[in-house]
């Protein structure tokens, strides 16, 4: 799939949410997004994408109740995004609102039954819901040393993790496509 085919992909699962949550998004003008586009044919829909990914965390952010109303077409959007860094915004999102686990359990549910693309994303998004390892010190991050409470959230999901793992490995062996099986094999593990 390439580039163009998979922003559509990730700007249509957007649009659907920001219509479901009723957030009207215009696209202003923007003369540096045009001098960009001659550079990047593709950028003036990446940057339209996450200008609409921010418009619907911000309608969810902080409400609990429009998530759950609409948490189907938030985890869509989230596993429509194969960018390393953006899927932490609404992942974020999700994870306040529904818990960690709940979030979890989705991401190894796409990966076990996703088309490739959506393996890819859920595999992406992977790392931004995993319970943060805090440490003491800068000196216990560079030795690797997390606290024990840092330690004991994410060990609490370690039976996640290891479905997640599973379900990982399966769709890498299954995977007939070569960029999907190429990011599948570059995405975090642990």
């Amino acid at each position: 799939m390439d580039i163009g085919a998979r922003l559509a992909r990730q700007e249509g699962c957007l649009d659907e949410l920001l219509e479901a949550l009723g957030v009207v998004w215009t696209d202003p003008a923007d003369p540096r997004v045009a001098a960009f586009a001659e550079r990047e044919p593709h950028y003036p829909q990446y940057h339209r994408v996450g200008h609409k990914r921010q418009s619907a965390v911000q309608a969810l952010t902080g409400n609990r109740p429009l998530v759950e109303r609409h948490y189907t077409s938030v985890l869509r959007a989230l596993v429509s995004d194969d960018d390393p860094s953006s899927p932490r915004w609404l992942a974020a999102v999700l994870v306040a609102a529904v818990g960690r686990r709940r979030v979890q359990e989705s991401l190894v549910q796409a990966v076990e039954a996703g088309d490739p693309y959506q393996q890819v994303c859920a595999a992406g998004a992977w790392t931004w819901v995993q319970a943060p390892l805090a440490h003491a010190s800068e000196q216990d991050l560079r030795a690797g040393r997390p606290t024990p409470a840092g330690l004991a959230a994410r060990e609490a999901l370690a039976d996640v993790r290891e479905r997640y793992l599973s379900a990982l490995r399966a769709a890498r062996a299954a995977c007939r496509d070569g960029w999907a099986r190429g990011q599948l094999a570059g995405r975090a593990a642990g």
